[in-house]
């Protein structure tokens, strides 16, 4: 506990660094990654970082120093010319984007690899470092990185609250941005600017590897909690800079524990919890709610089949072989499925077999005129023939709310008085039905 109190409070001048330098990385990256995910662009992010490392080299070459200023700007400038020779292969030849982004994230590295060999062996002890910007090494940032990732923060955060509105209508409606008289190339020059910049000054805490990740993970795990742009962002931002926050933290806490790979090993967590439990797109509610509309239909199709049958004179008692001539329930379901419906009162036991309580009967009499009301819509409106619309009803009775029933008889010109019974007769044979 002391040890986490010592952490937040930045007591510790090195930690400062680090971890004010990793919460910017992870906020900035989340929020830049955010743009180029809605865009379907996210392996743009991974061909830049790979393709920084000749940049980063050859600034160090020309300048003789390892000012960090110089060689993001060498990342920056190599970063840039990998995503135009990407547009001038895609544009000028026949090979398509995915194949053009390998051809140059390849090369780029590949020709970076080798400088680097060439620079450990010619250059001794003054080259000590260049390697950090293949696989990180946040232990290593200096208050000259710290304020480096502070200027580029501020100067990424400027610019997209200057051209909000603009890069919102580019992303997501590109026609309709260039049809209202948006500068659509500059724009989507200035998306590219800031995914450069975010790269350049994170890949020598993450590392050219890994950087990539920041950019595409926290905009996914973000996308499943909200479908506005604006939280998205805030959202993005706010799990990148939480993974590098808590990554740095683990690495200065355990000896021998890299920032880098643990931050990356965060926001992986942050979206396998996102993509399991987050609210309406998580795979736990979506299986939940599949799970809850199932047990309603076969609740609605017990319901309305007892109600057919009172219609039709069979008497208000039913059991499972009553019920089964018309929608068929193996007998697990039946007794699950009759559970269920006498804890809520829909239903009675009674000597050998059930009945329905006033509720239920009003409930499946309504399923049962939802039905009929859609079969009448499909014979006078799209012209089906009498012997198809049932098995169409079937499906269709579970979904039509008071809404969608109330717009049905106005375009039938009905009135909401109007039963249904009166017009509709038996359509098909007494078949039975498998229920979901």
């Amino acid at each position: 506990m002391d040890l986490f109190l010592k952490y937040i409070t930045l007591q510790d001048p090195n930690v400062r660094y680090v971890a004010l330098a990793t919460l910017l990385l992870g906020g900035v990256s989340g929020a830049v990654g955010s743009f180029n995910f809605l865009r379907k662009k996210t392996l743009v992010g991974e061909t830049v970082a790979h393709s920084m490392l000749p940049g980063v080299l050859i600034a160090f070459l020309l300048s003789g120093v390892k000012n960090p200023y110089v060689l993001i700007t060498g990342a920056a400038i190599s970063g840039w010319l990998s995503i135009l020779l990407v547009d001038y292969i895609t544009q000028q030849s026949k090979i398509k984007g995915d194949s053009a982004l390998a051809i140059v994230l390849s090369s780029f590295f590949g020709f970076g690899i080798v400088l680097l060999t060439v620079i450990q062996s010619n250059y001794g002890g003054e080259q000590s470092g260049l390697d950090h910007y293949i696989f990180g090494n946040a232990a290593a940032m200096t208050p000259e990185d710290s304020t480096a990732f502070a200027w580029v923060s501020g100067l990424v955060l400027i610019l997209v609250l200057s051209f909000y509105h603009s890069i919102k209508s580019v992303v997501f409606n590109l026609e309709y941005a260039d049809a209202i008289g948006i500068n659509v190339k500059f724009i989507d020059g200035l998306i590219s600017f800031i995914t450069i910049l975010s790269i350049s000054v994170g890949i020598k805490a993450v590392g050219i590897v890994m950087m990539s990740a920041l950019l595409i993970i926290p905009p996914t795990a973000a996308r499943f909690w909200t479908n506005r742009l604006v939280r998205l962002l805030l959202l993005s931002g706010f799990f990148g800079a939480l993974a590098g926050w808590l990554g740095a933290f683990v690495s200065y806490s355990q000896v021998s524990m890299p920032t880098g790979p643990w931050t990356i090993v965060i926001i992986s967590l942050i979206a396998f919890i996102s993509m399991l439990f987050a609210p309406k797109r998580g795979v736990i509610y979506q299986r939940w709610s599949k799970l809850l509309l199932k047990r309603r239909i076969n609740e609605e199709n017990l319901l309305k089949t007892a109600v057919q049958n009172e219609v039709r004179g069979l008497g208000k008692l039913f059991n499972r072989r009553s019920i089964s001539q018309r929608q068929f329930f193996e007998q697990r379901l039946w007794n699950r499925t009759v559970r269920r419906l006498r804890r809520k009162g829909l239903i009675k036991k009674v000597h050998t077999g059930f009945t329905l309580s006033t509720e239920g009967r009003s409930y499946g009499a309504e399923i049962d005129r939802r039905h009929k009301i859609w079969e009448i819509y499909l014979q006078r409106r799209m012209q089906m023939s009498i012997n198809l619309v049932h098995d169409e009803a079937e499906t269709m009775e579970h979904f039509l709310t008071p809404e969608i029933e109330a717009e049905i008889l106005g375009e039938l010109g009905l009135c909401s008085r109007f039963n249904p019974l009166l017009e509709i007769h038996e359509l098909v044979p007494d078949t039975p039905v498998n229920a979901l």
